[in-house]
């Protein structure tokens, strides 16, 4: 066993131009449905060389199949395909990369880290498809991580670690973690960091007029840190923490620190803010305004839901909505806050997604129906997230909103099968 996995077998192959689907074209849907995903890994790539990235996968041996041998011992095998592609709308592909993995039953209780180093022969902003493939139970599932390896002062040429050199596979952290910050040129020693505290806006609703204000680039302290430091980096307060080699450039990787318990919802003060996209602002303001926030958020439910049962679980589909876009669309402000998080709390996820380099399409009800609702988003460049999509937004959309609106103020789920 090497590194509490058995590897069986290793495959690569580099190729120039074979020929695959072209998944801008495919409904990528499932992406963001979780209670129907079967497989949940995490990823992280970091770019070592010009030629070579680490790529690791966080895996739930629990989530495979387990087979009796012929030893009679239990043991999952699971096949790992890289596709390294030029981008959702191409067919090109760049490099592969197959890999066979094997588990025992000692393995089934815990995650795994599974890291290995891929040759690449191309810089850009990339894509890297990763089919997980059971092989006891014949299924597999794919999934999309941006493969950005242009610049190298972004946040792919750092990899940010447990004090145990397990690489983080989110973007956030807590005031318990303490964690180190590796460069690729291991001559650089110290890095900028820049800290942030900022309070966002949450999205406006669909058909208003669309401002996306600047941000400001004025950072609320700038100080550095010494990244040779064997005992690790640990930062207290809430806000994100953006470091920089060189502060010429905007580049660098970012860690945010969101409430306590981020990405769920642990208190009150968090289940009234986030209930904001169903109120009215003077209802919001008076239930804000109570002495008690958690009885005043309690009635509010409870006055929409009827009974107690009925409120429940109203309540359990809205937060869980809440918590799956925090998890989904997080960038420099928590998901629920962002254009798409307004979206899926709001209307449940989609039935039909189209993704691009730059672009999202959702579409709500049969493609090219007139009875569909369709919207679509497109990346802004921001130098702390590759998560930050915005909305175009159209006067279309009013009357789809409210009506959405008024069914959860009715005690209904909308859309309540996704």
């Amino acid at each position: 066993m090497f590194r509490n996995y058995f590897l069986l077998f290793l495959i690569l192959v580099m190729s120039g131009c074979f020929g695959t689907r072209e998944l801008s074209s495919e409904n990528l849907s499932a992406v963001y449905r979780n209670s129907e995903q079967v497989f949940h890994p995490e990823f992280n790539i970091y770019h070592q060389r010009d030629s070579n990235s680490r790529v690791s996968i966080l895996v739930q041996p629990s989530e495979f199949l387990f087979v009796r041998q012929p030893d009679d011992q239990f043991k999952a095998s699971v096949k790992i395909v890289m596709r390294l592609m030029e981008s959702y709308e191409s067919t090109v592909q760049l490099d592969t990369l197959t890999l066979l993995y094997s588990f025992d039953m000692m393995e089934k209780g815990s995650s795994k880290v599974l890291t290995f180093d891929m040759p690449v022969h191309r810089k850009g902003l990339l894509l890297l498809n990763v089919l997980i493939l059971d092989l006891n139970k014949n299924y597999q599932e794919d999934f999309f991580v941006n493969f950005e390896n242009e610049d190298t002062l972004n946040r792919q040429f750092f990899q940010i670690t447990d004090l145990k050199h397990q690489p983080f596979f989110k973007n956030s952290i807590t005031n318990n973690d303490t964690f180190l910050l590796h460069y690729r040129d291991s001559t650089v020693r110290t890095l900028w960091c820049k800290y942030y505290h900022r309070d966002f806006m949450l999205a406006p609703t669909p058909f208003s007029f669309d401002v996306r204000e600047e941000f400001n680039y004025h950072a609320d302290s700038v100080f550095r840190v010494d990244v040779s430091e064997p005992g690790g980096l640990h930062f207290s307060k809430e806000g994100f923490y953006h470091f920089q080699v060189d502060t010429t450039s905007k580049s660098g990787i970012t860690l945010f620190q969101f409430e306590n318990g981020f990405p769920n919802i642990t208190s009150p003060h968090q289940m009234l803010e986030s209930m904001r996209y169903l109120t009215y602002k003077k209802e919001f303001e008076e239930i804000a305004a109570k002495p008690n926030i958690k009885s005043a958020v309690d009635a509010f439910w409870l006055g929409r839901g009827g009974n107690a049962e009925r409120t429940r679980l109203l309540i359990k589909k809205y937060y869980t909505r809440v918590q799956e876009a925090n998890k989904y669309f997080t960038s420099y402000t928590e998901g629920w806050r962002t254009d798409r998080g307004m979206l899926y709390i709001i209307f449940g996820s989609p039935n039909t997604i189209y993704r691009g380099a730059i672009s999202e399409s959702w579409i709500y009800g049969t493609p090219n129906s007139n009875l569909s609702l369709s919207f679509f988003f497109v990346r802004v460049n921001n130098p702390f997230t590759d998560n930050d999509f915005s909305l175009s937004r159209s006067p279309i959309y009013e009357s789809s909103w409210y009506r959405a609106v008024e069914v959860w103020r009715q005690g209904r789920a909308y859309n309540n099968m996704n």
